[in-house]
């Protein structure tokens, strides 16, 4: 289910409408599942609700996870923030509520994100070979502020064709539907730094090495 359905319904009738817009747009269905892992820094594999469940993998007051579709590439700026949008059904599209993404739930059996027949986003502007998509996961704190805890490889939209469609809400269990499995865990502000530091710290110690006489001999043999 989307996260905080209800604020939109008093705009039902406008968004609905904008819906019925993006009838012929394309479409990218997409969908995380129970069969989704997450590979640690140490190099194992847990199962996506494993980790969900591990200490530090919450925010300490956590309300849930959710996963959205994050665009990169093209005239978008390194670390801006870009996501797909996402049809609602019954109600249309949420414009701009693509960064609160789909919430990881229980559905008639089925546990994910858009399980079992996939989320509905309109590719938009994005569709052109200089995008790409990247699902992210992560969770919410009580203000609704959302963190990243694991992401996938990034997947240009060239090679998404099979999952895109031009129709909404017809018939979607025929669809084919983008399941990424694959996430990697997203290092703590702390420990990115560190390795920042660390790969700076290399850089510049290759740096003298290069510069220095016997580097310059060995260089020379």
């Amino acid at each position: 289910m989307i996260r905080s359905l209800s604020r939109f319904a008093a705009l039902a009738a406008g968004i609905l409408t904008a819906g019925i817009s993006f009838a012929d747009e394309q479409v990218l269905y997409w969908m995380i599942n129970g069969n989704a892992t997450v590979q640690k820094w140490d190099g194992t594999s847990v199962n996506v609700s494993d980790f969900f469940a591990e200490p530090g993998v919450a925010a300490p007051d956590s309300t849930g996870f959710a996963a959205r579709v994050r665009v990169i590439g093209g005239d978008i700026p390194n670390g801006a923030d870009r996501f797909l949008d996402v049809y609602i059904p019954g109600y249309g599209v949420d414009v701009g509520g693509g960064q609160y993404g789909v919430d990881f739930t229980n559905n008639g059996g089925y546990w994910g994100a858009g399980v079992p027949t996939g989320n509905q986003s309109p590719v938009g502007a994005y569709g052109s070979p200089e995008y790409s998509f990247v699902v992210e996961l992560g969770n919410f704190d009580s203000d609704d502020n959302w963190t990243t805890v694991a992401w996938g490889a990034a997947a240009a939209y060239n090679s998404l064709g099979d999952y895109t469609h031009t129709t909404f809400d017809l018939n979607p269990s025929s669809m084919m539907v983008w399941t990424p499995t694959f996430f990697t865990i997203v290092p703590e502000p702390s420990s990115l730094l560190l390795l920042l530091i660390g790969g700076g710290m290399i850089a510049l110690r290759r740096r003298r090495n290069a510069g220095h006489p016997s580097a310059l001999r060995q260089f020379a043999r």
